[in-house]
């Protein structure tokens, strides 16, 4: 699979300096880095004290302060042309970044900044540095300018869905009762990987009683008859991700089992359903929980979707209280959640792109109707 080229809207954050009146914006979240960079450098994340910052200034030229063994990656892909570095152990990126407010005008300016992001230590060593540097926390407005995704995202983020979607549907077609969680999770993430997947984001895979456990890692138990196996599967495709889920009967499913599946699919049938432009987030949640009561099975998340994208979690979060109106452009992934009288966990998820007269899945559809069984081939979606 190809690299998403990240092309940031910029005329959304010129629109953020100007409403906030701001003499900079300052990215240096992972996902707030990469996507107003327009690079996704892996190590930002994963080794957090090489630090990166992307600014773009009111007046003059954006530009990046990065480590220095990072600069060929950063010149073939980023759109800012200005990149300064500094050398991991030599020199603090913290200072490194003083440094180019310095010499850029902004010693004593007012920036927005990712103070979400930003460590204790270094927020003071700004402070200590640049005394007359004010700055405001814009986490979450920078962070909500990546809600609205351009068409070349949308078209990557189905792409991926569905390589994933794919990968689960394959691994178990071919799965059968008696292998561990194991087995069955690693032949999910090898038909990932081999279709283009760069990493695993996470992989929850448990049967039986540990179907409850919601952020479990497969075990070595062997499936039996009778189980509800639940999996929770999202992969890494550069700077973007993948999240779905979906649950599964090992065989010979109860009565109590089929009922509780069906009730939550006809609930998230429901609720896609109703996502529009200008419904609020938080209606969408409200509406998921009184279908779930209506039928007797109890709402079990405090939340049961949220954006999605660069960042697995993104605004706004399908939760009570959320007053975001959903506007077309967005890409939300629903995943309501029950658990039986017996323990047993269901958990259903995919992704759905708000569009102008309302919504389309990107993955390949809904889950069945009736409950799955382990080994079916013939399980489509």
């Amino acid at each position: 699979m190809s690299k998403m080229v990240i092309r940031p809207r910029v005329n959304s954050f010129r629109r953020l300096l100007d409403s906030s009146d701001l003499d900079a914006i300052v990215c240096l979240s992972p996902e707030n880095f990469a996507y107003l960079a327009g690079v996704h450098i892996s190590t930002v994340e994963n080794i957090r004290p090489r630090q990166a910052f992307a600014v773009l200034p009111r007046k003059g030229d954006p530009f990046l302060v990065i480590c220095a063994i990072e600069t060929s990656l950063a010149r073939a892909e980023s759109w800012i042309e200005d990149i300064r570095t500094y050398i991991e152990f030599v020199n603090d990126p913290t200072e490194a970044f003083a440094s180019a407010l310095s010499s850029n005008g902004l010693s004593k300016a007012r920036i927005g900044i990712d103070l979400d992001y930003l460590p204790a230590s270094s927020f003071q060593r700004l402070r200590d540095r640049l005394p007359e540097l004010e700055m405001v926390n814009t986490t979450e407005r920078v962070t909500s300018i990546r809600n609205i995704k351009t068409p070349e995202e949308i078209g990557f983020l189905e792409q991926t869905t569905r390589d994933t979607h794919r990968a689960i549907l394959d691994a178990i077609g071919r799965s059968r009762v008696g292998e561990t969680e194991g087995t069955i999770a690693r032949r999910i993430v090898h038909k990932m990987i081999e279709d283009g997947a760069s990493s695993l984001l996470h992989v929850h895979l448990a049967s039986g009683e540990r179907s409850s456990q919601i952020h479990n890692h497969p075990g070595d138990a062997k499936t039996r008859e009778g189980e509800i196996l639940r999996l929770d599967v999202g992969g890494i495709y550069g700077a973007y991700c993948s999240d779905l889920a979906r649950t599964y009967s090992t065989g010979n499913p109860s009565e109590l089992q089929k009922t509780t599946y069906r009730k939550l699919r006809e609930v998230h049938e429901t609720v896609i359903r109703a996502m529009k432009p200008g419904v609020l987030a938080g209606d969408i949640f409200a509406l998921c929980r009184s279908e779930l009561l209506a039928r007797g099975v109890p709402c079990t998340l405090p939340h049961i979707g949220h954006s999605f994208g660069i960042e697995a979690h993104e605004a706004p979060m399908i939760r009570p209280g959320d007053k975001t109106p959903l506007a077309a452009g967005m890409v939300i992934n629903i995943e309501p959640m029950t658990i039986d009288t017996e323990g047993n966990c269901y958990h259903v998820e995919d992704s759905v792109l708000i569009t102008e007269d309302g919504n389309r899945l990107l993955t390949f559809g809904l889950p069945p109707k009736e409950l799955p069984v382990l080994g079916d081939p013939n399980v489509r979606s």
